[in-house]
C-alpha cells in the first residue's frame, strides 16, 4: 500500500512537472514573439517600407519615414472604439457563425477569381522554370530538366540544369504538372485558379482556429471580419507558383493538429501528414511548420504521456523529407538526369547575412555563383560559404550599430512593407492578354493609391493588435501548445527570414496567422468595458441595499 501511494506521488510529481514544462515554454515562445511583432509594430509607426517606384522592377526597397502624429491617432481611435463597443456586447450572440464561414471562403474566392481572369499572369523568373518543366513532362519533353539545353533563363544558370541548383522546386513542379495534365497546358492560369481556391480556403481554416483556440464566438467573428479585409493574398494568387498552395496546406494541418491536441483521436494525423507534405513539396520553406509540429507534439507526449507523439514526429520527418527525394528520384529517371544536391541552406544563411542591391539579406547570385564555382560540390561550396559566414559574423560583432542597421532594416523591409509585393508579383509580369481597367487602375492609377494606403494602415492596426493579443494570452495564463502554435510558426518564420533570404513576398503568407491574436485582443477590449460596467452595477446594487 506505501508503495503504490509512493508510486503514485511520483508520478503526481512528474505530471506537475510537465505542465510547468508546457507553460515555461508556452511562455518563452509567447515573450519572444511579442517582442519580435512589438518591433514591427513601434517601426511601422513611424516608417513604412516600399518598392522603389524608379527600380520598381528590380525590387529596391525605399524606407519611407510616415506621418507619426497622424498613425498614433488612427491607432489610439481604433483602440478606442474597440474598447466602446462593450457596449453592444450582447451583438455576438445573434450572429450566425456558419453564415460568416460560408462569406470568408465566397468572399475572396470570388474577389480572386476577378483579379486572376483580369490579370492573367505569364510566369517569369522561377515560376516560368516551374511552368516549362511541368509542361514539357506532361508532353513528353524533359529539356528543361537537362544541361546544355535551350530551357528558359539557361543563361542564367550557364546553361546548368535550373534543378542542379534548386531540386527542391521539382515538388511544386509535380503538383502543377497533375494539374496540367488535367486542364491543359496553354497557360499557367489554372494553377492561379487552383491558388484562389486555396486562399479562400486558408482563410477558413483559420476562421476555423481562431474558434477552436479561443472557444468564442466573438473571436471567430473579429478574425473573419479580419480575413475579408485581408486583401494581400488574394493579389498574390496571380504568382503561379507554389506560396499559396503551400500556405493553405499547412493551416489546415494546423487545425487538424490542433483539433487532436484537443480530441486525442490518432485518425487526424492522416490529413496532418498528407497536408503537411503537400506543403513542403509545394513550398519547402514549409519545413518551419514541421519543426513547429515537432516542438508541440514533443511537448504534447510529456505533458499527456502519449507516447505516440513521438512516433509521430518521426513519421511526420520521413513523410516530408522522404516524399519530396522520392519526387526528385523520379524525374532523375524519366529525364534521365542525375540532380545534385543543389544550394544548401548555409549558402542561404551566408547570402541572408550579406548586402543586396534590393534591401539587406535580400536575393544575390552569391549562393548560386558558390555553388557553381564550387562545380557543384557541396561540401566545398558549404566551406566556402562558412568562412564568409564567419567574416560578416566579425563584422557585425565588431560594429553593433552596423549590425542593428542591418537587421533592423531587413526585418522592416519584409514585414513592414504593407503589399508584400502581392501586386507587384503580375504587375512586372507580361500578360495572356491586355489587361482591364480595374487591374490598370490597381497598377498605376486611383485604386493602386487606394491600397497602397489601405495597407499600410490595415497592416498597422493588425501588428499592434497582434502584439496585444499576444501579452493578454501571457498575462491572462493561457499559453500552452494550442494558443502557441501559430504563434510559432510566426516565431520560426521570423526568425529564419531575419538569418537567411528574405523578402517580403516571402511572409506573405504568415500575415493571416497573425489575425486570430489580433482579434484576441479586439474582442477583449469590449470586456474590459462589459466588466467595469458590471461592477458600477454591483456596486451601486450594493448601496441601494444598504439603504433598504
Amino acid at each position: 500500500m506505501t508503495a503504490k501511494k509512493k508510486s503514485k506521488g511520483f508520478l503526481d510529481g512528474f505530471f506537475s512537472k510537465s505542465e510547468k514544462i508546457e507553460r515555461i515554454i508556452a511562455n518563452i515562445i509567447c515573450i519572444l514573439t511579442f517582442c519580435s511583432f512589438a518591433f514591427v509594430s513601434l517601426y511601422s509607426i513611424f516608417q513604412t517600407s516600399v518598392i522603389n517606384p524608379d527600380k520598381y522592377s528590380s525590387e529596391v526597397i525605399l524606407y519611407k519615414e510616415d506621418n507619426v502624429i497622424l498613425n498614433i491617432i488612427v491607432v489610439a481611435l481604433f483602440l478606442l472604439l474597440l474598447y466602446k463597443l462593450g457596449d453592444a456586447y450582447d451583438f455576438f450572440s445573434k450572429i450566425s457563425i456558419f453564415a460568416c464561414e460560408i462569406a470568408v471562403f465566397v468572399i475572396p474566392l470570388t474577389l480572386g477569381v476577378i483579379w486572376v481572369l483580369s490579370v492573367k499572369t505569364i510566369p517569369a523568373a522561377d515560376s516560368m522554370n516551374v511552368f516549362e518543366s511541368a509542361v514539357g513532362a506532361v508532353k513528353g519533353d524533359y529539356t528543361a530538366f537537362q544541361s546544355n539545353n535551350l530551357f528558359y533563363n539557361h543563361d542564367f544558370y550557364s546553361n546548368n540544369s535550373y534543378y542542379f541548383f534548386y531540386p527542391f522546386q521539382l515538388g511544386i513542379v509535380f503538383i502543377s504538372e497533375l494539374l496540367y495534365h488535367i486542364f491543359g497546358t496553354e497557360t499557367a492560369i489554372p494553377l492561379e485558379i487552383l491558388n484562389v481556391f486555396c486562399c479562400a480556403l486558408s482563410y477558413l481554416a483559420i476562421a476555423k482556429i481562431s474558434r477552436l483556440v479561443f472557444k468564442r464566438k466573438s473571436v471567430e467573428f473579429i478574425t473573419i471580419l479580419l480575413l475579408i479585409g485581408c486583401f494581400q493574398p488574394v493579389f498574390f494568387t496571380a504568382f503561379p507558383y507554389g506560396n499559396i498552395i503551400g500556405m493553405c496546406c499547412a493551416v489546415w494541418a494546423a487545425y487538424f493538429l490542433i483539433r487532436y491536441f484537443q480530441e486525442g483521436k490518432y485518425l487526424l494525423f492522416i490529413p496532418i501528414g498528407v497536408l503537411l507534405t503537400v506543403a513542403v513539396l509545394a513550398k519547402y520553406n514549409n519545413m518551419i511548420y514541421l519543426i513547429a509540429f515537432a516542438i508541440t507534439l514533443i511537448v504534447h507526449a510529456i505533458r499527456k504521456k502519449k507516447w505516440q507523439s513521438l512516433a509521430v514526429v518521426l513519421a511526420l520527418i520521413i513523410l516530408c523529407t522522404g516524399v519530396s527525394k522520392l519526387i526528385i528520384f523520379s524525374y532523375e529517371q524519366r529525364s534521365k538526369t542525375e540532380f545534385k544536391d543543389g544550394v544548401s541552406q548555409t549558402l542561404y544563411l551566408d547570402m541572408g547575412l550579406n548586402e543586396s542591391w534590393m534591401a539587406p539579406g535580400w536575393y544575390t547570385k552569391l549562393g548560386l555563383e558558390t555553388y557553381l564555382n564550387s562545380n557543384f560540390d557541396s561540401a566545398a561550396a558549404n566551406k566556402t560559404a562558412k568562412a564568409d559566414i564567419g567574416k560578416r559574423l566579425d563584422k557585425f560583432f565588431s560594429d553593433p550599430a552596423y549590425a542593428y542597421d542591418f537587421f533592423s532594416k531587413k526585418i522592416v523591409s519584409q514585414w513592414n512593407e504593407p503589399t508584400y509585393e502581392s501586386i507587384w508579383v503580375s504587375k512586372v509580369k507580361s500578360h495572356y492578354e491586355e489587361i482591364g481597367s480595374f487591374a490598370t487602375s490597381v497598377y498605376d492609377k486611383s485604386w493602386g493609391q487606394f491600397f497602397d494606403l489601405y495597407f499600410n494602415e490595415y497592416m498597422q492596426l493588425v501588428f499592434v493588435m497582434f502584439s496585444g493579443g499576444i501579452l493578454m494570452l501571457f498575462i491572462r495564463k493561457k499559453t500552452n501548445i494550442e494558443t502557441i502554435l501559430l504563434p510559432l510558426v510566426l516565431l520560426g518564420g521570423f526568425t529564419y527570414h531575419l538569418l537567411f533570404e528574405g523578402k517580403s513576398q516571402y511572409v506573405l503568407t504568415y500575415i493571416i496567422l497573425l489575425l486570430p491574436y489580433a482579434a484576441y485582443f479586439a474582442s477583449a477590449l469590449p470586456e474590459i468595458r462589459l466588466k467595469e460596467k458590471l461592477k458600477k452595477l454591483s456596486q451601486q446594487a450594493a448601496k441601494q441595499d444598504a439603504a433598504d
